[in-house]
């Protein structure tokens, strides 16, 4: 009968722990990499890199993302994925992602920005769901950065 109760006081009080050790929310690393290059004579592609924290003391889902990818304020794609990937606790957890794009939509990009041709800002807004032992979540994602590159056709 003694474990019996021990096991009712040890059992709440394990689940009040894991629920103050694993609420925290995932965060974004506001640190933007960007490669752009050519892929073809039409077109190229640009990949980007999501580094997610996780600070809790066991892993989260990543459940999905959805980004929205502009240079110069022009769409030029959009990354819609459902992931359900783990992260593990207590990591910073890198995901790769990439957008192709036509070199006719590039250039409408840059024409929309003339004086900074060689400069082009690529911004990317959107939001990351993800799931911790205890809640969901969302991480709003506006993060922006200059992609330079000159081996895009012109």
């Amino acid at each position: 009968m003694n474990f019996r109760k021990a096991g009712l006081i040890i059992i709440p009080v394990i689940l009040v722990v894991l629920y103050f050790l694993n609420n925290k929310e995932v965060e974004l690393n506001p640190a933007v990499s960007l490669q752009m290059h050519s892929i073809s004579t039409s077109g190229g592609e640009i990949k980007a890199v999501i580094r997610l924290n996780n600070p809790n003391l066991l892993s989260s889902t990543i459940k999905s993302i959805h980004e929205k990818f502009m240079l110069n304020g022009m769409v030029i794609g959009i990354i819609d994925n459902e992931l359900n990937q783990g992260i593990p606790g207590l990591k910073e957890t890198e995901f790769p992602t990439s957008i192709r794009f036509s070199n006719e939509d590039y250039q409408k990009a840059i024409a929309l920005d003339s004086a900074h041709a060689d400069r082009v800002v690529m911004v990317i807004d959107g939001e990351i769901q993800y799931q911790n032992l205890f809640k969901p979540g969302k991480i709003a994602v506006h993060q922006s950065a200059p992609v330079t590159n000159d081996t895009i056709q012109k």
